[in-house]
């Protein structure tokens, strides 16, 4: 939806009286979240796996919030992979504390492989729309495109409804 001058002018002035209310984030600093680079998220601990795939995709530039999300479940994705890996190849196994009256305790755990292959499905669904996101910053719209975009094509049919042979 296009802004008008005078929404415009309004943003503007509050924004130099210093009432960041109407600013748009991204444009505006104190409204625009800030995410640590080459760290681990602030409150979240990563595993191994997730803080390596934190500091390769952080080292880049700035994220928008929205990436920063989607980074940090990759993150988390990643390192339940491991864990899952683990008790895959009979490394790591699920502990529980009984109580010492309580009676037998029996775990059985499976579909492990099946879980796996769920998490790393959605480690590759979330890492394609993070690589789709980031490349869209990189490349020039579509619109700049010769013969590409609706306002080309509104331009075209005008100029030819504008000509006289039409």
């Amino acid at each position: 939806m296009a802004e008008s001058a005078a929404e415009r002018q309004r943003r503007y002035r509050r924004h130099k009286a210093g009432d960041h209310g109407l600013c748009i984030p991204g444009r505006c600093a104190a409204v625009t979240p800030t995410v640590t680079r080459n760290a681990e998220p602030e409150g979240v601990t990563l595993g191994p796996s997730g803080q390596r795939l934190w500091a390769a995709m952080t080292e880049g530039g700035q994220l928008a919030p929205m990436q920063a999300v989607l980074l940090l479940e990759a993150c988390r994705i990643a390192d339940r992979l491991d864990k899952l890996d683990a008790q895959l190849r009979g490394e790591d196994w699920l502990r529980f504390e009984a109580s010492e009256d309580g009676p037998e305790v029996t775990v059985i755990v499976d579909r492990a492989l099946s879980e796996a292959r769920q998490q790393a499905t959605a480690l590759k669904q979330i890492v394609a729309e993070l690589r789709q996101t980031t490349s869209r910053g990189k490349q020039k719209p579509a619109a700049d495109a010769k013969g590409a975009g609706i306002a080309d094509l509104t331009a075209r049919i005008a100029a030819r409804r504008a000509s006289p042979s039409a």
